[in-house]
């Protein structure tokens, strides 16, 4: 059998691609649109394709209570609900199953069979139909809920209105690491 011409090559490659690309548009965990990477062509006779640069987040620094983290193991991908202090939600109290008050931007409530109470971690959502950036940060499991199994996370907000917003237009994800306390000199503590 002949061996395969550059062109003929270049050809079955951008098929490839462009087959895998919308694939993976089919594939959209949270029925956002996704932007494809379209590899950009020169020409036939030079180098086929230039990828788009990733710039990576895991350098990320994080600041909570005047400590800074970093991302440690990603645990998954989370639903995301919320939560807050009204009879509805939890009876009327304000106090977790930790004993700690509900606090806004830092309590949320977990499987303590996935993330363990006292565990802090950072939430990484995306942007889009249901734009869960808004929720970026860094938290801490300090409650459970009767609802919340495995990947889910219910993170409190201190009015109905907006736990109700953290999945207002369906079900919303987000990626969840466990937050590693970095010193002043950007070293690691745990």
């Amino acid at each position: 059998m002949k061996k395969m011409r550059y062109k003929t090559k270049l050809a079955v490659l951008l098929i490839i691609v462009f087959i895998l690309q919308n694939v993976n548009m089919l594939y959209s965990n949270n029925n956002d649109p996704v932007i494809p990477i379209i590899p950009i062509i020169s020409t036939v006779s030079e180098p086929i394709i230039t990828t788009a640069e990733i710039i990576s987040t895991d350098s990320q620094i994080f600041e909570h209570d005047g400590i800074k983290y970093r991302k440690g193991q990603l645990k998954g991908n989370f639903m995301l609900t919320g939560y807050c202090t009204c009879q509805k939600c939890t009876g009327g109290s304000n106090t977790t199953y930790s004993g700690k008050p509900c606090r806004a931007n830092h309590t949320i409530a977990a499987d303590l069979s996935v993330l363990p109470l006292g565990t802090f971690v950072i939430l990484e959502g995306t942007k889009g139909r249901n734009d869960t950036s808004r929720y970026n940060g860094v938290y801490q499991v300090e409650d459970k809920g009767g609802g919340v199994k495995n990947k889910h996370i219910d993170i409190y907000q201190p009015t109905h209105d907006e736990a109700c917003l953290v999945t207002y237009h369906g079900k919303s994800y987000a990626d969840v690491y466990i937050a590693i306390p970095i010193d002043e000199g950007g070293q690691s503590n745990g």
